[in-house]
């Protein structure tokens, strides 16, 4: 048993009076004393009939009765002096504010016991036949269960939270051993966390923060439960006060970002309603910061990042009083225009517009190893949401309102015939964002002494966006040898989204209802006919699978085109000769590409081997890699970005 609620059992719950109180108040307060013992630790769990069926509490004296019936009185009249409407605000209608960040998390729409939970958290009316038809020991054991994990859900340690919340309308439905039994539980799953979780992980805020604030309101009247306000409040400092790792920890995969920021809001409220402590500068630039990534993860409609379908609404987080409309206050100035643009409600006005201080538009934290690269604030075409925490990066791409490629971007390396594996995670290498282009570079380590790069360039003004592949050998002083090599990556195609290839050349176009994203593979030939080196083509399982053939070195890009104007225009795409004092090199070496869509002209290039100044489409160039804006008019080149090996940005 939890040490506090063994103190419960020999100290009275409610403050005793001063020694000049009548005798009969002494009296009832030595009556406290007996009611607040907690279930011993050798209690057998309650069966599940009997949580089901709530039986009264025939078993105690007239006595302990009495006072049973006296405590749940002053938790309910606390539970009205300090409502959850007064201490949380408008959010707590229908419980909605303990519903935030949850269907983000789950990816499945609320189910019975977070709605009951949630609630009789906030003392809404629930049908008696509801509570009935869930199973009670099941549900908190399978809380009370994580702490045989390895380690702790967010979304359990979020329902805990319910739970502590839910618990003076439970009083109401479960006689005092099923009671105390539910709170030696939830207090005996605080204690573990703390003793397990880092001051700067996410249960650590949720539970011993979150959940101790919440049972020092609650049930105040406990002095087990008063006493977890100073521990608490400690907690939520420290969380923030570690606020790069507590942010990373919260953000990573993206699916638990709403939870960490709900949670910090409930206690933010919590805390100015229930006690005297103000909150620091520290705590209220976490919120912002927190509050920022949730915005930059939300998609149309207020749709999470990495669902796959935007069209499943959040509707807790996107109410009037939701946690969206939260989030936006932590920052108001910048947040309220980003989070409306997000959501496709209103628009910035365009880059120029000064009045408006709008956040970034790339977010990358290394960490967590999480990124989001956009065009702009009110633009979905080109967005991209990446993940590479796994052994694959996670990638989901958007056309329009919704995503045209989503899934994990599998990948093969074959040298001499012979299969290849990953034997490192992915890190960053190389990251460079300006008012024109945002541009990351990622790598990972594989057997046969290579190394796969990819990069992910977003092209703002243009709407353009590459992703690109490169296998070079890890140690990049070696001499070239003559190793046969066979790249390929499968892109997942989103759901609903079709695919069109064209008749004789080998681009396609991407989207749902229409085009959305016309889709080029530069290092293939433009026509079907002949032979080719790189292959584009839909499996069977809806994936684009590009594969490219080389010797030594490969560089693989694949362009995705946004711009609606342009997908009728003329176009073509061209593998450029590369030259090197007077030689043309291989494309082992270094390779150039020119696209055109009509007038509008790109060119990139990318060395393979060496440093060296090199010649394309009469541009020389010292770079590891480069890609501009070609004018036909005066045949000049427009820098887009331009990457060196000994770049500061690397």
């Amino acid at each position: 048993m939890p040490t506090d609620l063994q103190d419960d059992a020999h100290e009275d719950s409610f403050s005793r009076e001063s020694s000049g109180k009548s005798e009969s108040a002494h009296a009832s307060a030595d009556a406290d004393s007996s009611l607040h013992r907690a279930p011993s630790e050798t209690d057998s769990p309650l069966p599940e009939s009997a949580v089901k069926s709530a039986p009264t509490a025939s078993v105690l004296s007239s006595e302990a009765k009495d006072q049973w019936k006296a405590l749940r009185k002053k938790v309910r009249l606390r539970a009205e002096k300090q409502s959850a409407k007064k201490v949380l605000g408008k959010a707590a209608k229908g419980g909605n504010v303990y519903r935030w960040g949850m269907e983000a998390a789950t990816q499945k729409p609320i189910g019975q016991l977070d709605d009951v939970l949630s609630r009789l958290a906030c003392n809404k009316k629930v049908r008696k036949k509801d509570i009935q038809a869930i199973d009670w020991t099941a549900e908190l054991e399978s809380i009370t269960r994580q702490s045989s994990l390895a380690s702790f859900s967010p979304v359990q340690c979020s329902r805990a939270v319910m739970w502590a919340a839910a618990m003076p309308a439970l009083i109401d439905h479960f006689d005092y051993q099923i009671w105390w039994e539910m709170l030696r539980e939830l207090t005996g799953f605080r204690e573990t966390v703390m003793d397990r979780e880092g001051s700067a992980t996410l249960p650590r805020l949720i539970v011993a923060g979150e959940m101790g604030l919440t049972l020092a309101w609650r049930l105040g009247d406990l002095p087990s439960c008063a006493r977890l306000q100073k521990a608490a409040l400690d907690s939520v400092a420290r969380w923030c006060e570690h606020e790069e790792d507590s942010i990373a920890t919260t953000i990573a995969g993206a699916k638990n970002a709403r939870l960490g920021l709900a949670s910090l809001i409930r206690c933010h409220r919590i805390t100015q309603a229930t006690t005297k402590q103000k909150q620091t500068k520290q705590q209220k630039n976490v919120r912002a910061d927190l509050a920022t990534w949730v915005a930059a993860l939300t998609a149309t409609k207020g749709s999470a990042a990495f669902l796959g379908s935007p069209k499943r609404t959040m509707k807790d987080d996107m109410v009037e009083h939701g946690l969206l409309g939260a989030a936006v206050q932590c920052d108001p100035s910048s947040l309220v225009p980003a989070m409306n643009a997000a959501i496709g409600k209103t628009q910035t006005g365009g880059r120029l517009v000064w009045e408006i201080s709008l956040p970034e538009t790339v977010h990358h934290c290394e960490q967590a190893k999480l990124i989001v690269m956009m065009c702009e604030w009110d633009v979905c075409v080109g967005k991209m949401n990446i993940d590479y925490s796994g052994e694959n990066i996670r990638l989901e791409l958007f056309g329009k309102k919704q995503p045209i490629v989503f899934g994990d971007l599998e990948s093969s390396i074959e040298i001499d015939g012979n299969d290849q594996r990953p034997i490192g995670p992915w890190v960053s290498t190389c990251e460079f964002t300006d008012d024109d282009v945002h541009f990351v570079e990622l790598e990972q380590s594989w057997t046969g002494g290579m190394i796969l790069q990819r990069q992910f360039m977003t092209v703002r003004d243009d709407r353009a966006v590459m992703i690109a592949d490169s296998v070079v050998p890890r140690d990049q002083t070696q001499t070239p040898g003559n190793r046969t090599i066979r790249q390929s990556t499968r892109f997942p195609v989103a759901h609903q989204t079709n695919a069109d290839f064209e008749q004789e050349t080998r681009e396609l176009f991407l989207g749902h209802q229409r085009k959305e994203s016309l889709v080029i593979p530069l290092a293939a030939n433009e026509w079907r006919v002949g032979m080719s080196d790189a292959t584009l083509r839909l499996t069977d399982d809806h994936h684009l699978l590009l594969a490219v053939n080389g010797k030594n070195c490969l560089y693989n890009p694949l362009w995705f085109d946004f711009q609606k104007s342009r997908f009728k225009r003329n176009r073509t795409w061209r593998q450029l000769t590369v030259a090197d004092e007077l030689r043309i090199v291989g494309r082992d070496e270094a390779v150039g590409f020119r696209i055109q869509l009509g007038s509008e002209q790109w060119l990139l290039y990318r060395s393979l081997q060496g440093s060296r100044c090199r010649s394309v489409l009469s541009k020389h160039l010292i770079a590891d890699f480069f890609a501009g804006r070609f004018y036909m008019n005066d045949g000049s080149v427009e820098e887009i970005v331009s990457v060196d090996d000994n770049d500061e940005n690397q």
